[in-house]
């Protein structure tokens, strides 16, 4: 039995060596098929073929495409409004006087922490600004709201 394995496999490596050089005459028979024969010197150069051209540009059927537009701000929800300021009496401002100068205009303005002289645009206390001097007192703005007056004491 190992006779004949031993025939069998020596035929297959034969046929495998010859199938393998008929591969290769056949294989060289092409290279040299395809190899370019060489053109004498003074043959005139071949014409050098135009650029291929552009390819066609065509019109947008659905439109130009566009980068997509930010979405939109929500709209602002409208605030309660907000509670209602105290009275300046209650935070203590009284009104002692008006000075007047020439063409100058002061108001003396008491306060527990102290009195102050102050002018049309200053600032009494954070939040709290002179507005303007008149003959019925002084014209307070908080928080830049409308004026108050600050009247002079009955």
């Amino acid at each position: 039995m190992r006779i004949l394995a031993t025939l069998c496999t020596l035929a297959a490596l034969t046929a495998a060596i010859w199938a393998g050089a008929q591969l290769w005459q056949q294989v060289a028979r092409w290279q040299a098929d395809a190899a370019p024969a060489l053109a004498p010197a003074n043959a005139p150069a071949l014409p050098v073929p135009p650029p291929p051209a552009p390819p066609a540009r065509w019109p947008a059927i659905f439109g130009e495409p566009h980068p997509p537009a930010p979405p939109e701000p929500p709209a602002a929800e409208p605030q309660p409004p907000g509670a209602p300021k105290p009275p300046l009496d209650s935070l203590g401002y009284r009104l002692r006087g008006v000075v007047r100068s020439h063409d100058k205009l002061w108001a003396l303005v008491s306060h527990p922490t102290g009195e102050t002289l102050v002018r049309a645009g200053d600032v009494i206390a954070p939040g709290i600004r002179a507005l303007r001097i008149a003959a019925e007192g002084l014209y307070i703005s908080r928080d830049e709201d409308a004026p108050e007056l600050l009247a002079f004491p009955q």
